[in-house]
């Protein structure tokens, strides 16, 4: 009987000890399932109302196409080769000065080919010569932005006047003061009683190929400080000369004005050939002949 209850005493005293212990552990669990996580979860899109679940996703928008003219619209880069656009004066001066300082050389016997030496004196100096001429007296090309659009319409609806321009103003020139010489010359009488002085010359700066409300347009960038009254008296003058199958416009700008040869779409002036010179009648009363 003692030894019973001494037993009980022991296992009461065990199951104190063992319940003591684990208290501070069971104490934690809950504290510890109740702390909030650290990583968040991204915050859902408000889905509208009715949406299905497994619905796809909506596409995303196409691209705006590109504008036919202004300064979103997609250029056309100049690939067209041409001997035309390069430089005289580039070529024969380095070759010209090279031929007379091997020449010298091979005179002197610093270099090899004595033999020869005066041939290549004989071509060099005048080579060089030229080439140094040709520098001085060309005139460089004007930079042309073409269209996509513009270029796409260049077959159907260019002019040959409008071809002539711009393949006379691409590329080098010798011997003129500027582009167009000529044509401004006859357009605008400078030095004339009732006109302005040559020294009020526009200048051309630039080409620009563009459509205009669906029409082929060759625009010329003049810089000018002429009043635009000036220019808009000579509109018919421009429109005359430049055509036929053109219409142009005189727009104002920072830099001068800027002329629109816009092609009226009629297909006159596209011959094929270059415009007739026109010729005073044979006698009173006659038409004028054309050459």
């Amino acid at each position: 009987m003692l030894l019973a209850q001494r037993g009980l005493a022991s296992g009461a005293a065990t199951s104190q000890r063992v319940r003591g212990a684990c208290s501070p552990a069971c104490a934690l669990r809950p504290a510890a399932l109740a702390r909030p996580s650290s990583r968040r979860a991204a915050p859902l899109a408000p889905r509208a109302a009715g949406a299905d679940a497994d619905a796809p996703p909506a596409p995303a928008p196409a691209p705006a196409p590109a504008a036919a003219s202004g300064p979103g619209a997609e250029l056309v880069p100049d690939s067209e080769f041409s001997i035309t656009k390069i430089s005289y004066g580039s070529i024969l001066t380095p070759l010209g000065l090279g031929l007379m300082v091997y020449g010298f050389g091979a005179y002197f016997t610093l270099l090899p080919g004595t033999d020869i030496s005066s041939v290549l004196l004989i071509y060099g100096f005048p080579m060089s010569i030229l080439g140094f001429a040709l520098s001085y007296a060309q005139l460089e090309p004007v930079p042309c932005a073409t269209t996509r659009a513009a270029y796409e319409l260049r077959g159907s609806q260019m002019t040959d006047i409008q071809k002539q321009i711009r393949e006379d103003t691409t590329r080098y020139r010798y011997g003129d003061e500027q582009h167009l010489d000529e044509a401004l010359d006859k357009i605008w009488r400078f030095g004339r009683q009732g006109n302005p002085p040559k020294k009020m010359c526009p200048r051309l700066r630039g080409l620009r190929e563009e459509v205009v409300e669906g029409a082929y347009c060759l625009t010329l960038e003049f810089e000018s400080k002429l009043e635009l009254s000036i220019w808009e008296e000579r509109q018919p003058k421009f429109q005359s000369f430049f055509g036929p199958g053109i219409v142009a416009r005189i727009m104002p700008t920072k830099q001068g004005v800027d002329v629109q040869l816009i092609s009226d779409g009629s297909g006159a002036g596209r011959g094929g050939g270059e415009k007739k010179d026109v010729l005073p009648p044979l006698m009173p009363g006659l038409p004028a002949r054309q050459q």
